[in-house]
């Protein structure tokens, strides 16, 4: 039997610092399976194609990959993604390019041409496969805009993200890796996911909330309703999956000991003066959050 991880990088969800942490672990046996343009799918059946031409690998990061989650005879696929608020993560695209140098991409050259405000309102005005909920779109399905995503959508995506084997959420980025860790150690005893932090935009200490509010301020309320009318189902999803995150977090022995050990170890290895953010409660809210999970609906549609 051959045990591969498999990163599914969606962009600017902290895919760069995954990839880090991939290539420390399995430094001679990690591959990235990408495409020539940042637009291009790959199939399940490509990827199958690809590693058995490497038998070698034990691990692989790619961008194009969708899912359904490859299947075959011999393998055992451990897939791991990371999911994002939709307006920081759109806050973080715009940030990206426009601290970059400019480009012939579309959306560089949008970002080095418009402030917050004008960039998000392009992406409302002409490209609604960025704007409207693009996370539910790439987990329902192979990840083709044809239409708004809807209800049966968000069911489809959600069902992806709780099969996963290691979900994780960019605010709970920490707690994520801690869960997956443990629920991984019987087949590689030998992960260490602490790295330091690559490719980041946001500003030191930052916290969503803050970010959140800056986006906000800078579309006006009449943009910022719309933009975020356009990514309720993504906000749904991600929600569901901090909760998802927090049950395995919680199932973890001395969970909170192993949160600070890891966060310790990424500050020495060069975080800084890294405030791990958390999107899961602390003391007296974590029974506030725990009787809101009761709520969700995890139904698995057929």
């Amino acid at each position: 039997m051959r045990f591969l991880i498999l990163h599914y990088h969606i962009f600017k969800n902290a895919g760069t610092t995954v990839e880090s942490l991939l290539q420390k672990n399995f430094p001679q046996t990690f591959a990235r399976f990408e495409a020539d343009s940042r637009n291009t799918q790959s199939s399940a059946a490509e990827l199958l194609a690809f590693v058995r031409e490497h038998p070698e690998l034990q691990a692989i990061s790619s961008h194009p990959l969708r899912y359904p989650r490859p299947s075959a005879r011999g393998f055992v696929f451990f897939d791991l993604l990371f999911l994002r608020d939709p307006i920081d993560r759109l806050g973080s695209i715009h940030t990206y390019f426009q601290q970059g140098a400019s480009t012939d991409d579309p959306l560089s050259r949008l970002a080095h041409e418009s402030d917050r405000r004008g960039f998000f309102a392009e992406l409302l005005d002409k490209h609604p496969h960025i704007a409207n909920n693009p996370q539910v779109n790439m987990l329902a399905g192979d990840g083709a805009y044809t239409r708004p995503p809807g209800p049966a959508d968000l069911a489809r995506a959600t069902r992806t993200m709780l099969d996963a084997a290691l979900p994780g959420v960019v605010d709970c980025f920490y707690e994520s890796l801690v869960a997956g860790q443990y629920f991984w150690h019987p087949v590689f005893p030998n992960l260490d996911f602490a790295a330091a932090p690559a490719n980041v935009t946001c500003p030191p200490g930052s916290t969503l909330a803050g970010r959140r509010a800056e986006i906000e301020k800078a579309c006006g309320p009449r943009l910022y309703r719309e933009l975020t009318g356009l990514n309720e189902l993504d906000l749904e999803l991600v929600r569901r999956a901090r909760a998802e995150v927090a049950r395995r977090f919680h199932l973890v022995p001395r969970h909170e000991e192993r949160l600070q050990a890891l966060i310790e170890e990424v500050r020495r290895l060069g975080g800084g003066d890294l405030t791990a953010e958390s999107g899961l409660p602390r003391g007296g809210r974590m029974a506030a959050f725990w009787r809101g999970l009761t709520q969700v609906s995890f139904h698995r549609p057929r």
